[in-house]
């Protein structure tokens, strides 16, 4: 037990100095504009990083690689042996709260929606200042706008999406800040209008030394590449809404797929109480259903253990794979409690599995089966005589994820390892025609590491359909 609480201080201190170096990488990337700062910056978060998946890598080496019932077994809180006069415990007063556990969920999906995010920005922009706008920054660049005097090989290009732009080849004035002369200088235009000479057009240039040459484009880019920015500010404002948008959204359905907000901490008089034991787990399927409003949500999998009561069997389902876990339940006997009357259209209701040894599992009931179970005279309200509460008894939480340094998968690590290199060499180096392949190898490197796990419980739920299992309640009996 003493490695099981090893492995939960191991997983939350690697979690609070990894997830905050993650999502520091592309905010030092779109708001730092020095550029030194910026690279530094980058390379120590993600040398944290790389620094946390060692932490991993000793962690599994000390302790050995687990899957994921080897790991739900080590972190079983230690039974409490609390003698008892007759019959069963009763139930504690207080329930150890899911909270914490969902909102480490959540904060995992968020920084990993950043890794393929911030590779996107990293992309989009680019680590050092192209060479002419560098040298006219480095003599004092300013941004004006000057008289065109003559323009060669114009041509109007016609994108499918969009409007209309022209490039040309074009000869500027540049103000001599000395002497007071236009300097002639070409640069390559690109324009919403057609220019002639005598147009109008924004460049960067250095009045000091205007033989250094021109850069034209808009006011924005233009700045940001005289402050050494990576991104212009309308690509860095659009990255950032898509980023912070997208990553809360993904971290919401993480929420509402580890059972929503709602969850059992105190008892009301909503909720219900059973004795029963697990007799086993496996992967069913939820049937469709359809709502008030006349849509139709999709079937779903169910992670589930089996829990036999003297009202029939009914499904706990947990958020991740729990084949094996009935093994490790064993026959001990235990409360399954639920909070019925819900609001309608919920097929799943909030649960928690109370055993008699002293832990708490967090989960949700099928609704059916609970409304069932709740009108067979097993049942009670916590607190009543069918179901006694203790309020000197204490039970402690049985996280199944919070082991997840041990089952981490050497392929997801590798992945990892891989997407830190390719961040690191867009952050600190400019790649030209090469910088959004590089890109692409991270996105798909970050993705390969993030979906390990949800891939392995994919290939086992199918494993569980091919073998008929998915359409009983229970696919794997208790030993």
């Amino acid at each position: 037990m003493r490695a099981g609480r090893a492995t939960r201080r191991a997983a939350a201190v690697i979690a609070l100095v990894g997830c905050p170096a993650v999502v520091a990488v592309p905010a030092i990337w779109m708001f730092c504009v020095d550029e030194q700062v910026r690279q530094w910056g980058i390379v120590a978060c993600l040398a944290v990083v790389l620094g946390c998946l060692t932490a991993v890598a000793l962690r599994q080496r000390g302790a050995g690689h687990r899957n994921g019932v080897d790991t739900f077994a080590a972190l079983r809180p230690v039974p409490a042996h609390t003698p008892h006069a007759a019959g069963p415990p009763a139930l504690p007063s207080k329930l150890p709260a899911r909270r914490p556990a969902q909102l480490r969920g959540a904060a995992a999906v968020f920084c990993c929606t950043t890794a393929v995010l911030g590779f996107a920005a990293l992309g989009a922009g680019d680590a050092e200042r192209p060479a002419p706008v560098d040298g006219i920054a480095a003599a004092g660049g300013v941004i004006q706008d000057v008289r065109v005097t003559g323009v060669r090989n114009s041509e109007r290009h016609n994108p499918s999406r969009g409007r209309d732009y022209y490039t040309a080849v074009s000869v500027v004035a540049l103000p001599h800040a000395g002497t007071g002369e236009n300097v002639p200088a070409t640069v390559s235009t690109h324009t919403p209008e057609p220019l002639r000479p005598g147009s109008k057009v924004t460049v960067l240039y250095a009045p000091s030394k205007p033989d250094l040459g021109a850069v034209q484009g808009l006011p924005g880019p233009l700045r940001a590449a005289l402050d050494g920015a990576p991104l212009a500010p309308g690509a860095r404002t659009a990255l950032l809404v898509i980023w912070l948008l997208g990553a809360g959204f993904m971290s919401g359905l993480q929420v509402v797929h580890s059972g929503g907000v709602r969850t059992l901490t105190r008892w009301t008089a909503h909720d219900r109480a059973v004795r029963g034991r697990c007799t086993g787990d496996g992967v069913s399927q939820l049937p469709p259903h359809t709502e008030k409003s006349g849509r139709k949500e999709a079937s779903r999998k169910l992670d589930q253990l089996v829990i036999g009561t003297d009202g029939g069997e009914v499904r706990f389902v947990l958020d991740e794979a729990t084949d094996g876990y009935a093994e490790q339940l064993g026959a001990e006997s235990l409360w399954l409690c639920w909070r019925a009357g819900q609001k309608d259209g919920q097929q799943l209701e909030p649960a928690v599995l109370v055993g008699d040894s002293g832990w708490v599992l967090h989960g949700q009931v099928v609704r059916t089966e609970a409304e069932r179970l709740a009108e067979e005279s097993g049942t009670g309200t916590p607190g009543e005589a069918g179901a006694p509460v203790d309020a000197q008894r204490e039970v402690h939480l049985w996280d199944p994820r919070a082991g997840w340094p041990l089952r981490v998968r050497r392929g997801a690590m590798i992945a990892a390892v891989a997407a830190l290199a390719l961040a690191g060499l867009l952050a600190t180096t400019s790649l030209g025609a090469g910088r959004w392949w590089a890109a692409v190898g991270g996105v798909l490197c970050a993705l390969g590491a993030a979906g390990a796990e949800a891939l392995s419980t994919a290939w086992r739920a199918a494993a569980a359909d091919g073998s008929g299992g998915a359409g009983s309640p229970s696919s794997t009996p208790a030993r």
